[in-house]
């Protein structure tokens, strides 16, 4: 599951703090594949993964550094896995990094794990970019399986810096409780070496009713890989600078 530092954020007994597990399970699908891709941690890699089981109406974010000089995004591919076929409606978000100013445990970030060069960062109070609520179908094989999902988000057009928070909030998912099988998919980081990762693994953020709309940081305290990271392909056209050189 995952933790709220309770030094910085001692939780209020009216607060409800969601539940976060990351359960490991068998992949089998393959992932689609971005172009241009300015950001990649690899979507199906094979064998054991895990995903992140969520709450709903509970927005996660994990940061990102950008590769290459594409910086205008274009689309973007979640991961997610359900255990049955569900309709979900889920809002993506794109946010500008702002510094943390609550001093953490040396070292900063997830414990246990050399921090990222965003580690001192967390997302902003209002994005850049959201997609707004969008319906999506997602698979399932049955009560004792997962069916991985790619969740597209098209039309993005948006130029955004070269480091980022991203957020996925979901709402109205059919047959589903809080904490149940379903959730975007936890990367090992440090195995898979991600194209343009720069982040503090495994350290996400978490805001919703429980957090009076405030941005928490949030941990892994699971049988996950301690430099876990949301699974998320991004890609982009060329941004203005890189159309004037190649003009």
């Amino acid at each position: 599951k995952i933790c709220y530092n309770p030094r910085v954020h001692p939780p209020s007994p009216r607060m409800k703090l969601p539940a976060f597990l990351a359960v490991p399970a068998l992949a089998s699908a393959l992932p689609l594949k971005a172009q241009n891709p300015v950001y990649t941690l690899p979507g199906e890699t094979g064998g054991l993964f895990t995903y992140l089981t969520i709450s709903q109406q509970v927005e996660y974010a994990d940061s990102a550094h950008l590769a290459g000089t594409d910086r205008l995004l274009d689309q973007a591919v979640v991961t997610v896995y359900s255990n049955v076929a569900r309709q979900v409606t889920a809002t993506l978000s794109f946010y500008e990094i702002v510094e943390e100013e609550t001093n953490y445990e040396d070292p900063i970030g997830q414990p246990g794990v050399n921090p990222g060069a965003l580690a001192g960062f967390k997302p902003s109070e209002n994005p850049i970019w959201s997609s707004g609520p969008l319906l999506f179908s997602v698979d399932g094989d049955g009560s004792n399986n997962l069916n991985l999902n790619q969740l597209v988000f098209s039309n993005i057009n948006t130029l955004v810096p070269d480091d980022i928070f991203w957020s996925i909030t979901f709402e109205n998912i059919s047959n589903y409780s809080d904490g149940g099988p379903f959730g975007p998919k936890l990367e090992d980081a440090a195995s898979l070496n991600p194209t343009g990762a720069e982040t503090d693994p495994s350290r996400f953020y978490a805001r919703g009713e429980f957090s009076d709309g405030l941005w928490l940081s949030v941990w892994l305290t699971s049988s996950a890989p301690p430099t876990s990271t949301l699974s998320i392909q991004l890609a982009g056209v060329p941004g203005p600078s890189s159309r004037l050189l190649v003009g």
